[in-house]
């Protein structure tokens, strides 16, 4: 097929969007890139304006994440490829879905071989029923990658003990006692990580629940395993509770 397929880049980082456009501009030359946005509400707009066949769709931005932006349309006419920064496994896993999927940084032979699929199944049906798919496969991740100086850190999530806000950084706190400063706000790996067993305790904390070992009612504090003290707020005090007695 040698017809070019127009598409958008939607992610909040702009040094991702410039590393992508060069990539396709260089070894996809079937793309043209017809627009870009840094949020949902600005991708939505977009796409209803120039009806784009495909969308480079990274998953978790700020506010929004990928998923509402395809929840936001009934029926999707167009393709998509996840762009983001989970590990391998999670690739694994969700391209049982037949929606391929990217980790950050991009490995050029597997960003021309989604593209060729672009092409092949553009003419087939939307992609409703995979998006379902792909939402429950979400579950199955096991790791996850974070940018982390020049580079990204593999981490293990069952491997976390607790995030801590720190303005507009998060710093990720590791049972085995190493710290990773990460330029994303708390709430970022808040949706990330919700069906994972991570839970907002404080408007500055997220804890795992698997590292718990004592909960002071009194104190309003967690202690994790290994030790680490952490605040319970007033205002997640009923919420935590309800998930820590179920």
């Amino acid at each position: 097929m040698n017809k070019s397929i127009t598409a958008i880049l939607v992610d909040d980082e702009i040094n991702a969007r410039e590393n992508l456009r060069y990539l396709l501009n260089l070894l996809c030359k079937q793309v043209t890139i017809v627009g870009e946005a840094a949020n949902v509400d600005d991708a939505k707009q977009l796409i209803n304006q120039v009806q784009p066949q495909l969308v480079f769709l990274d998953i978790q931005m700020p506010e929004k994440s990928g998923f509402q932006l395809l929840d936001a349309f009934q029926n999707l006419t167009f393709q998509v490829i996840f762009i983001t920064a989970y590990d391998h496994y999670a690739i694994k896993a969700f391209r049982v879905s037949a929606i391929d999927y990217l980790l950050k940084p991009i490995d050029t032979e597997l960003l021309q071989k989604a593209v060729q699929k672009v092409e092949k199944h553009l003419e087939h049906h939307t992609v409703s029923n995979r998006i379902s798919t792909l939402k429950e496969n979400k579950k199955q991740i096991q790791k996850i990658a974070i940018p982390y100086k020049n580079d990204y850190v593999i981490i293990n999530i069952k491997d976390i003990l607790c995030m801590e806000a720190d303005r507009m950084y998060t710093i990720i706190h590791t049972v085995e006692k190493k710290q990773y400063i990460v330029a994303k706000k708390l709430r970022y790996y808040e949706d990330l990580l919700k069906d994972h067993n991570l839970v907002r305790v404080h408007r500055s904390w997220l804890i795992h629940l698997n590292h718990i070992e004592t909960y002071s009612k009194k104190e309003r504090a967690v202690t994790l395993n290994p030790q680490k003290k952490v605040p319970v707020s007033k205002g997640f005090k009923t919420a935590f509770e309800e998930v820590f007695h179920s």
